[in-house]
């Protein structure tokens, strides 16, 4: 009995709550028609509150024949009434009059006073939802995602799928987009999820996405490097300047695992140039670091640090730097790039580290000037320190094994804690330590 109370008074909280924050209703200029607009408002309104759909949409579809042009929440509430209606309902025949008229209020709202972006989306997805196997919706449904798809920075996750599953539908049955339609559609998708990647977007699912894309794209089109090179190349070498047809053989090459091809890079490139962006610039560099063009590479990794706006995403591009640098030989360039990962990420330190410790154990056949085993094996101490800080005991423990001797330190007149200085590309100073002569 108390629950069922206090139930009661929080209803009525919060249909007071609604009345205080009611819209303000173009009412007609009749005081009867008014006065009854009032209270078919006041009763949609409550209806719905206590979820009586049936009663809700009795009052709304009175307002919407009587007074339509009473407030443009009255086209919401038609639409969500109806759709609940949609959900709850046994009988076929009334649940199809239902999704009906959903879809009707979602059109006269839009003739009234345009849809939201959001209702734009949703409107588009729930042709997907109820009409996908329906192929005389098909038309309309197509429509919707094309809408919707006019503005890809606001659209909805589970439209990206839907979308390129529209497509595939409709090119598989009655074939009323082309071939070329479908890799349209599959390259707008794929620029939709690189931008909310570059947003933040959740990761995992929209790579997931993608995934599910990239199966439907290859279900319906025969996609693969040589359709590329032979069928859409050259049309783009005609008019190398056509960033539509650069984003799609740069989507397509992704699905096709094209990316060392020279239409890839040729593709990305144009991308990059009228619409740069980090993860385009990043593609560009890691592939020039795969075809061994250091120099380009280095070029567009730079590039791409200077349009990343958060240090975890320069920290992993100064990463793969401090690599390229390294299997090119500019270990110093390397090392500056590696203490950047650090700088900018601590978490990956071990990682940043772990290369510097690598590049110095390396270097000694570089550095060493055979005059002094002492100070050539001092990068060995330098070698450990960096190993230390990466918490790589399996490297410093390979360090320590070539540390200077105590016999040799003794034999100069060098003593543990003596600073020594690392000449060659290292330029640095180290603390002498040393092992036993066994």
């Amino acid at each position: 009995m108390k629950n069922r109370i206090l139930t009661l008074i929080l209803g009525l909280l919060l249909s007071a709550s609604c009345f205080s924050q009611q819209p303000e209703l173009n009412l007609p200029p009749d005081v009867e028609l008014a006065a009854e607009a009032r209270r078919r408002f006041a009763r949609s309104v409550d209806e719905i509150m206590v979820k009586r759909y049936r009663l809700a949409a009795d009052a709304i579809n009175w307002l919407l024949i009587n007074t339509p042009d009473l407030y443009d929440g009255l086209y919401v509430n038609a639409y969500k009434a109806y759709e609940e209606l949609y959900a709850i309902e046994a009988d076929a025949a009334k649940k199809q009059v239902y999704l009906d008229s959903m879809f009707l209020a979602y059109e006269l709202k839009d003739q009234r006073y345009e849809l939201t972006d959001r209702e734009i989306n949703n409107l588009a997805y729930r042709y997907y939802k109820y009409y996908k196997t329906d192929r005389s919706k098909y038309s309309k449904m197509k429509a919707a995602f094309d809408r919707a798809f006019e503005k890809p920075e606001v659209l909805i996750n589970n439209n990206l799928v839907a979308y390129m599953d529209v497509y595939r539908r409709i090119f598989l049955g009655p074939k009323t987009v082309s071939e070329n339609d479908v890799l349209d559609a599959y390259t707008k998708v794929g620029l939709a999820i690189e931008q909310k990647l570059s947003k933040g977007g959740d990761r995992k699912r929209l790579e997931r996405n993608k995934q599910v894309v990239d199966q439907m794209l290859t279900s319906a089109v025969d996609v693969n490097c040589e359709f590329i090179a032979t069928k859409l190349y050259p049309e783009f070498l005609k008019n190398p300047d056509d960033l539509n047809m650069a984003k799609k053989i740069l989507q397509l090459g992704l699905s096709g695992k094209c990316s060392s091809e020279d239409f890839f890079l040729k593709a990305a490139e144009v991308i990059n140039k009228n619409e740069p962006t980090a993860p385009i610039a990043n593609m560009i560099a890691n592939t020039y670091a795969l075809q061994k063009n250091f120099e380009l590479a280095e070029q567009y990794f730079l590039k791409t640090i200077s349009l990343q706006d958060q240090d975890t995403l320069k920290a992993r591009t100064y990463l793969s730097m401090a690599r390229t640098f390294s299997v090119n030989g500019e270990k110093a360039k390397s090392r500056d790039a590696a203490l950047k990962v650090a700088e900018k990420n601590p978490a990956l330190s071990a990682t940043a580290y772990g290369l510097i410790g690598n590049l110095y154990m390396g270097s000694f056949d570089d550095c060493k000037q055979s005059k002094s085993q002492i100070d050539d094996r001092a990068i060995f101490l330098l070698a450990y320190e960096a190993y230390q800080k990466a918490g790589d005991k399996k490297g410093m423990a390979s360090a320590q094994e070539q540390f200077p001797t105590i016999s040799q330190a003794f034999e100069q007149n060098r003593k543990e804690g003596d600073k020594l200085t690392v000449g060659c590309w290292i330029n640095r100073t180290a603390t002498l330590k040393t092992r036993s002569s066994n």
